[in-house]
């Protein structure tokens, strides 16, 4: 039952950090019609979004499976990653994975384990 309770914490928490990029992108997308920012300031706003959706994604799953926090990071930033991965491919045309994409990962894996055993202590 541990690895059942595991992949529920894991699924509530990408689920989070899923619904909370989509409204994070969303209310970036509305301010963009007001305003006109450069791509570097755009890029820069979106990682943030990113990595403060996977923090409290993050977070929700481990408070959700009460011990491994940063195992639970790992499992929400991994799925994060890939749900991202597979729709950017998509978008794009061409599913390359490039040392870029490895960095973004690495980031991604240290940002959720922090996360999770930041969730666990909460």
């Amino acid at each position: 039952m541990e690895n059942g309770k595991y992949f529920r914490s894991v699924l509530k928490g990408t689920i989070g950090t899923l619904i909370l990029s989509f409204v994070g992108i969303a209310v970036l997308s509305l301010l963009m019609t007001k305003l006109v920012l450069s791509q570097g300031v755009f890029s820069a706003i979106y990682v943030i979004i990113s990595l403060c959706s996977l923090s409290l994604g993050a977070i929700v799953g481990a408070k959700k499976n009460e011990s491994k926090g940063w195992l639970v990071g790992i499992g929400v930033a991994i799925a994060y990653y890939l749900v991202l991965f597979i729709l950017s491919s998509l978008f794009s045309g061409e599913m390359t994975f490039k040392l870029l994409d490895f960095g973004k990962l690495c980031i991604c894996l240290v940002v959720g384990t922090l996360a999770g055993m930041l969730g666990i202590n909460l």
